[in-house]
């Protein structure tokens, strides 16, 4: 009996997971709330994970007997339950930094209500993340209202952190988001005119801020603005590409070419957002002197394990590049392998190279489809970029 007709007799005996389910993850701080809608399709499961309108597709779904397994591989991440009647019960997991970490799940029939937020929490806040040492970290919260209640995202000088969709009780907000890699939970309440609050971090990281409704003066650093570079000297690197052999600045595709040099990881869902956007870049501009390099700073530091989810990474977008496993996703470490960058703090940063192999431009962090506008605005001025690169001597 093959696999696929064990799996579709064991979903047509058992109980049938078909439907909406309110989701939760059970964090230190709070409920962070999500949607799961799964389908039958010839005998098939199918599903997705959906934060308000924004879902994105399970790469597996599999029930055998009453244990259900919802993967997303792109994060080496998994949800598996145990499926009772109209409850699920189990435990999210994924490869976690430096070792696996696992956090409480359950879910319910149903759908989430969806419920119209106040006129006075929609719009832009301008606020600081208080550390415990004292230190102020920028933000800049957008809120909206849409069908399925109040949606929007954050942004750092690192960018943005995805789409956010939550609940409203009269003064008070919970938001979330959830995609296998990131689990971010905000939770908040207007205080006359100040929002004051908590952001939550996985399972236990819990972060105070307070912010004020945005004046539209600047809040935030512009992205050009936060990471500097030695420019007196060829940007260096030497680094294993994903079959071991060291790939360096000095390699003959690179000599003469504009090279942008994507900083990134495939943990980080930005640079899941970023990497259609760099494609195109390189299909519209690689005949033209245009190259590209990535060099990935992964989760565990064993190349077996980083090794195999860079390409993965590489064969959902078609990359066409070298991906090098270049370190470990800490800013400090990341900084320490790449000493001509100063103020690195974001995954993914793009650094610029000039035909002379010099840095010309870099850009910190970036900004996702969640940020609709600004989202576009940076695609036109990175192929901007490009093409003033090319045209110089």
């Amino acid at each position: 009996m093959t696999a696929f007709l064990a799996l579709a007799i064991l979903t047509a005996t058992g109980p049938d997971p078909a439907g909406p389910w309110r989701a939760v993850l059970d964090l230190a701080g709070g409920q962070l709330r999500f949607a799961i809608e799964l389908t039958q399709h010839g005998g098939r499961l199918e599903g997705r994970l959906c934060n308000g309108a924004d879902c994105q597709a399970f790469t597996g779904v599999t029930l055998r007997s009453d244990t259900l397994l919802l993967e997303m591989a792109d994060y080496a991440a998994t949800i598996t339950a145990t499926l009772r009647g109209d409850s699920l019960s189990g435990v999210y997991a994924n490869v976690g930094n430096r070792g696996p970490r696992t956090i409480p799940f359950r879910a319910a029939r149903g759908r989430w209500p969806a419920e119209p937020p106040s006129a006075v929490l929609t719009g832009s806040w301008d606020g600081w993340v208080l550390g415990p040492t004292g230190s102020r970290s920028p933000r800049v919260f957008q809120f909206r209202a849409t069908a399925a209640g109040l949606e929007g995202t954050l942004i750092s000088n690192a960018g943005d952190f995805g789409n956010f969709w939550g609940s409203v009780q009269g003064s008070a907000l919970s938001m979330s988001h959830f995609d296998g890699s990131y689990v971010y939970l905000l939770t908040a309440r207007l205080e006359g005119d100040t929002l004051r609050g908590t952001f939550h971090a996985g399972l236990r990281t819990q972060s105070p801020f307070v912010a004020v409704r945005s004046t539209g003066k600047p809040h935030l650093l512009p992205p050009a603005a936060v990471t500097r570079a030695d420019t007196t000297a060829p940007f260096q690197f030497a680094f294993p590409d994903l079959d071991g052999r060291l790939v360096t600045n000095d390699d003959p595709r690179f000599r003469g070419k504009v090279v942008l040099v994507d900083v990134f990881g495939s943990w980080c869902p930005t640079c899941h957002d970023a990497a259609p956007v760099l494609v195109g870049l390189y299909r519209e501009f690689h005949d033209r002197g245009f190259e590209v390099v990535g060099l990935a700073y992964e989760v565990t530091g064993d190349p077996e394990v980083d090794g195999r989810l860079v390409r993965r990474f590489r064969d959902k977008f078609g990359i066409p590049w070298p991906l090098l496993l270049a370190g470990i996703n800490e800013t400090q470490l990341t900084a320490a392998t790449l000493p001509q960058l100063q103020g690195f703090t974001a995954y993914p940063t793009l650094v610029f190279l000039g035909r002379d192999g010099r840095v010309r431009h870099i850009h910190a962090g970036f900004y996702g489809p969640a940020l609709g506008e600004q989202h576009a605005r940076l695609v036109k001025e990175l192929h901007a970029r490009v093409e003033e690169l090319l045209h110089e001597n």
